[in-house]
């Protein structure tokens, strides 16, 4: 009876060990979308905005803090920004990203984060030119990784990716999101 158990636990534990090497672990990545197209040269956003500033945001569950960063969202945002066309030294518009929540999970096999973020870009004397509130949500699967922490990384990395590509989107470029995390 012990070794058939032992069996039991091996064939279990392989299939588990196999996923687990599919995805590497480690820090947060980058929240940029892999794929950006620029704005047409005539728009109203080519070369348009000088600085991205925002606020840190709330994480709705303190212990994964370390999972989401605000500053390291805005450098993926400038970057992205900067790469769409948008963001250059000589802009005179300030894009505000005032990241409102990131909903993050305590446990479970599918692990669904969701972000809200609040994006205005005021002219050079403070007008409002653009208001809008994005929100996005990721959910990753057990198959994306068995570690919990780590479906929370890659959910957090790719609702960040989406939350970005739709500004992109909005304001005329082009961007791809994440890839898809699975059926919610």
């Amino acid at each position: 009876m012990p070794r058939s158990m032992a069996r039991r636990s091996l064939l279990v534990a392989l299939p588990l060990l196999f996923l687990g090497a599919c995805v590497q672990t480690g820090p947060m990545g980058s929240m940029a979308p892999g794929v950006i197209g620029p704005v047409a040269p005539g728009s109203a956003w080519a070369n348009a905005v000088g600085t991205v500033t925002g606020t840190d945001g709330l994480v709705a569950n303190p212990m994964w803090n370390a999972e989401f960063s605000g500053p390291g969202f805005r450098s993926d945002l400038a970057q992205s920004l900067s790469r769409a066309g948008i963001l250059t030294a000589g802009g005179t518009y300030r894009l505000n990203a005032d990241v409102q929540s990131v909903t993050q999970p305590q446990t479970g096999t599918r692990v669904q984060v969701a972000m809200v973020v609040h994006y205005t870009i005021h002219d050079a004397t403070g007008r409002a030119v653009f208001d809008q509130t994005v929100t996005t949500s990721y959910t990753s699967p057990l198959g994306q990784a068995v570690r919990g922490v780590d479906r929370l990384r890659i959910a957090s990395e790719n609702a960040a990716k989406d939350n970005i590509a739709l500004l992109l989107r909005s304001l005329g470029a082009s961007a791809e999101g994440a890839p898809t995390g699975g059926p919610l």
